[in-house]
């Protein structure tokens, strides 16, 4: 991104040479083909027997018990514990594969959220051209996280000390009580038919405007689908809104004007967003984002307080789109990937239970 009112020059070409350089292997491009998981590894959950959130052996859906509810309605918006809504929720998700719950916390921990983001903002914000700019928000358990030509943005790395005073603190406390948790685990499991996780792994990202991107590449692909459920935490009101017409003029900014962020950020204009694209079969990687690539397969708009939950497949890439300077404000989430098994191991599963039913009747 560009900043300023003075006129541009760049020159763009190739070298040209008879032999291949040396180290060709460590060029930029060919570490981002570089096929494998370059990620950390995921922490095997561990459940009670009997998990009272398993498919029933007759087929129906799993449904969540009164404890988990009671646990989760601390956290939870009430509207997604009910059995009509989670009935609802899971048959869009079987039918897209993905589905975004807006308004998902309850008002006491978003209004939280949206009070400790905006005073850490005014308060680490940098002009362009300040020597800090590029380490604006890098301060104590926020670390800036690279490499540039893979990612860029801050992740909060502390331990829980019960202490919920700024942003990270609040987002590190609900993906330990929440996303973490064994009552999240088996409600995803009732709103999603995929059967309860076998492994997590997540962070708490702050992605900057005017700074910070991830890159869609090879390492970051799974050698098994996976479940992505990330929560969004921007400026606007977290609602679906329909760009304004030609005759309709809503500037965006961060005055306290919800509609005109959420516009920006549903626009995509100004980046922000996350998008699934299918890795490159023909071993050409793309260099940059194509709006019109047919290889999209998803796009979710950062929106305030929204879960996004999406089934990834092993020949799935994804990448959040830099944050532009226009922006109406920095982009927090909780990203979380829970590890599931395919539908092949779970019908294997279910043959050995039945196997082993029929031996003990003696079929």
């Amino acid at each position: 991104e560009v900043l300023g009112d003075r006129p541009r020059l760049s020159l763009q070409g190739w070298y040209h040479a008879a032999d291949l350089p040396k180290q060709i292997e460590s060029a930029t491009l060919q570490q981002l083909k570089t096929v494998g998981d370059d990620q950390e590894p995921y922490t095997a959950i561990q459940y009670p027997t009997p998990a009272p959130a398993e498919s029933k052996r007759d087929g129906s859906p799993p449904e969540l018990s009164s404890e988990h509810c009671r646990y989760l309605s601390e956290y939870l918006h009430e509207t997604y514990l009910t059995k009509e809504a989670i009935k609802n929720i899971r048959e869009q998700f079987e039918e897209d594969s993905s589905v975004q719950l807006r308004n998902f916390f309850r008002d006491e921990w978003i209004n939280r959220i949206n009070s400790a983001r905006e005073k850490e903002e005014k308060d680490t914000s940098r002009p362009v051209g300040d020597r800090d700019y590029y380490s604006q928000g890098a301060r104590g358990d926020w670390k800036l996280v690279g490499p540039a030509h893979k990612q860029r943005f801050l992740e909060f790395k502390a331990l829980s000390n019960g202490k919920l005073n700024g942003t990270g603190e609040i987002l590190n406390h609900l993906k330990s009580k929440v996303f973490c948790s064994t009552p999240f685990q088996h409600f995803l499991a009732c709103i999603t038919s995929l059967g309860l996780p076998v492994g997590q792994r997540g962070k708490v990202r702050r992605f900057r405007k005017g700074l910070d991107y991830t890159v869609a590449h090879y390492g970051i692909l799974t050698k098994q689908s996976v479940l992505d459920a990330t929560m969004s935490f921007v400026a606007g009101s977290g609602q679906q809104v329909k760009p304004p017409s030609d005759n309709e003029e809503d500037t965006p900014g961060e005055d306290g004007n919800d509609k005109a962020a959420d516009m920006l950020w549903e626009s995509g204009d100004c980046g922000g967003f996350e998008c699934y694209i299918a890795a490159d079969e023909s071993d050409e990687a793309a260099d940059e984002y194509n709006q019109d690539d047919d290889t999209e397969l998803l796009s979710v708009s950062a929106s305030n307080n929204t879960l996004s939950l999406v089934y990834r497949d092993p020949g799935t890439m994804r990448f959040v789109k830099y944050i532009g300077s226009t922006a109406p404000s920095s982009r927090f989430d909780i990203a979380m990937e829970f590890e599931v098994e395919d539908d092949d191991e779970e019908e294997q599963k279910a043959n050995e239970v039945d196997d082993v039913d029929a031996e003990e009747h003696g079929f």
